[in-house]
């Protein structure tokens, strides 16, 4: 279901990147604003121009925009960084096929995919999945990253309604999971996305992925909270900002 207070907006004369925007907002029932107007109710605002597609904040208009670009200096610097070091691809593994049940903006998947990994990644918010599906069409006009890219397949579906007979080596699960202590202090993202999607239910998400998962399943958490389902992982990766859980079917 959209969020009714999202509307969609172009910037500039059409071309590729508006038309794709245009298509992806009309796509997913996305309302677009007549140029110039301005609706009283809207909280964001997810804003298409020939740099590509953003999400804006209404009502914090000093919180800067949300936008995919693989190309970015921070994840481009872990991305060289000794990549098959890090927890999140010595979690996952390389040289496999990934399910990433929950993905967000992507960063992770892209990271796996540059590991090598196969990634169908899935994303349950339309206006989510409208800024994933752009960043990874820009990727994909760039020569260094579109054999990273052709390794990324997305779908806008949720988890909970993907189809259980196809299985993956592994399934990837982040889940926006309720942290009320921390919301306010929450990265700018990780706000809008929450306010965007919710915050979902963790209750049944393990089940599901054990069930499609012939290898493992790998669930990322901050370090210091709770298990999922408060069930105990075979093992677990820690680091600083996040922990993996690994759980073997």
């Amino acid at each position: 279901m959209i969020n009714e207070k999202v509307f969609f907006a172009a910037d500039g004369v059409d071309g590729p990147a508006i038309d794709f925007a245009r298509k992806l907002a009309g796509k997913h029932g996305i309302p677009e604003l007549p140029a110039g107007s301005f609706p009283g109710t809207a909280d964001f605002l997810l804003r298409a121009d020939v740099a590509g597609l953003e999400l804006r904040s209404l009502r914090e208009p000093g919180a800067g925009p949300v936008r995919v670009d693989f190309s970015a200096d921070a994840i481009q610097r872990r991305a060289r960084d000794a990549l098959r070091r890090q927890n999140l691809v010595r979690a996952v593994g390389t040289g496999v096929e990934v399910l990433d049940a929950t993905a967000g903006l992507g960063r992770d998947a892209f990271l796996l995919a540059n590991a090598g990994n196969r990634i169908q990644l899935l994303e349950r918010s339309p206006v989510v999945h409208a800024l994933l599906a752009d960043g990874l069409r820009r990727a994909a006009a760039d020569q260094e990253l579109a054999p990273i890219i052709e390794r990324m397949q997305l779908h806008c579906m949720d988890f909970r309604h993907w189809d259980q007979e196809r299985r993956f080596d592994v399934v990837y699960l982040d889940p926006m999971f309720p942290r009320p202590d921390k919301r306010a202090r929450g990265k700018k993202e990780m706000v809008f996305l929450q306010q965007i999607a919710g915050e979902g239910e963790e209750s049944d998400l393990l089940a599901r992925a054990l069930a499609c998962a012939r290898g493992r399943v790998v669930v990322k958490r901050p370090p210091r909270e709770g298990r999922i389902d408060a069930q105990e992982p075979s093992f677990s990766y820690r680091g600083r900002v996040s922990r993996f859980d690994v759980y073997l079917p």
